[in-house]
């Protein structure tokens, strides 16, 4: 076996040909950056998670070296050039005309103990002979990795003053196809918002790993989730994530998610802990917009109507100076399971969530009288309570709430 393809096994798993990278050489293009004023600090936090690779700078490689030299430590993946081309308004010093050089041979990377290299290829420069001498600097770069046994990992990126929202897709097929005729063993590229055009992406690579960056930092968490399984199912190879990683309140624990998504094809609830678990629901007001979608999506999963009286839970409006919302939602005290004179009301004994045995329910409503904070209702047509059964582990309103006001709390 080749010295290249010891390594490339050490970055993408033997059993799947899969990986999850972290990205934290960020520092290098933006300067400090909320996540990584203390890179080694962060790595030790991360890295207590499960992952397959970490993608750094050279300075950083030449000094974390005690961190990659351990037993056990994830690969080492060092960049080969940079660019300004992600320096919008807010950062220092923001790009005017893109550039990208190359500020190492892929021999010195190898001295820094690399097991692979990254490095950037734009398309949709306006001058044609700007495009000409990055595509000759990639390419000596790839070959040169051939020469020493270095995997070169490609971020293909659609950048310059010929990128239009209408071509996006267009330019990033296209240089991904030059990326792999290039000599590319990997690839990285931004996803493509939806799962037809990045399976277009995926069939230019013609076989070689397709990685997906992660971008900026998601609002909520299970939006990044559920994109990372939207790129597996058009065949994505695994990610490379750095601000949905290192700017979160616990990164081993999001790149734990990641790891079981991408190598064990778990769901995006089962790496939340939605489901199998003892859960309640629990309220975050400060978070609450008002938008009542938590009330639809209620009614709508549990009787295909968009009432929001069906609604098993309701959002309280506070009048003022500046108005307030605040969703209510069942406690699970068990009341209501007390007061029912004939045991129809019950509390699932493995996962804690109210059920209702509709025969044995009377509609005596002592139930809903019970309920002491009124979240309990009666549907006088069916003739039974409106319970919040959890959606029997799967509860709807966790999942559409667009700020996370509401949240799933293990008990």
């Amino acid at each position: 076996m080749r010295r290249k393809d010891v390594r490339l096994n050490s970055i993408l798993n033997l059993n799947d040909g899969k990986c999850v990278i972290l990205a934290v050489d960020h520092g290098f293009i933006f300067g400090p950056i909320k996540g990584l004023e203390n890179v080694e600090s962060t790595l030790k936090r991360a890295l207590k998670g499960r992952l397959d690779a970490v993608m750094v700078s050279p300075g950083q490689a030449k000094r974390l070296s005690h961190i990659f030299g351990k037993r056990g430590a994830p690969a080492l993946i060092v960049r080969g050039d940079w660019s300004n081309a992600f320096r919008d308004k807010t950062y220092a010093l923001p790009v005017r005309k893109v550039q990208e050089v190359l500020i190492a041979h892929p021999k010195d990377l190898i001295h820094l103990g690399a097991t692979g290299a990254v490095v950037y290829f734009f398309t949709g420069y306006g001058d044609e002979n700007e495009q000409d001498q990055h595509y000759k600097r990639i390419k000596w770069f790839i070959e040169n990795c051939e020469k020493v046994g270095l995997p070169c990992q490609v971020c293909v990126i659609p950048v310059g003053e010929r990128v239009t929202g209408a071509n996006f897709v267009d330019l990033l097929e296209l240089g991904v196809r030059m990326a792999v005729e290039a000599g590319a063993d990997i690839l990285e590229v931004p996803y493509t918002q939806d799962i037809t055009t990045f399976k277009r992406i995926v069939s230019a690579a013609k076989g070689v790993p397709v990685l997906c960056a992660g971008g900026p930092k998601a609002t909520r968490l299970r939006d990044s989730l559920e994109i990372v399984v939207e790129l597996l199912e058009a065949g994505a190879s695994g990610v490379v994530f750095g601000r949905q990683v290192f700017q979160s309140d616990d990164p081993s624990s999001f790149l734990n998610m990641l790891y079981a998504l991408v190598h064990e094809g778990k769901s995006v609830d089962e790496v939340i802990g939605i489901l199998g678990r003892p859960s309640r629901l629990k309220v975050l007001p400060e978070k609450c917009i008002g938008c009542r979608l938590c009330e639809i999506i209620c009614s709508l999963s549990h009787g295909n109507s968009f009432s929001p009286y069906k609604s098993r839970l309701r959002v309280e409006e506070t009048q003022g100076m500046l108005k307030k919302f605040k969703p209510v939602v069942c406690t699970l005290c068990g009341s209501c399971v007390e007061a029912c004179p004939t045991g129809a009301l019950k509390l699932n004994p493995e996962l804690g969530y109210l059920q209702l045995n509709e025969e044995e329910c009377t509609g005596c409503k002592k139930c809903v009288e019970a309920c002491p904070i009124k979240v309990l209702k009666f549907d006088e047509e069916a003739g039974i309570p409106l319970i919040c059964d959890g959606c029997s582990g799967n509860p709807q309103c966790v999942k559409w709430c667009p700020v996370e006001a509401i949240v799933m709390e293990v008990r």
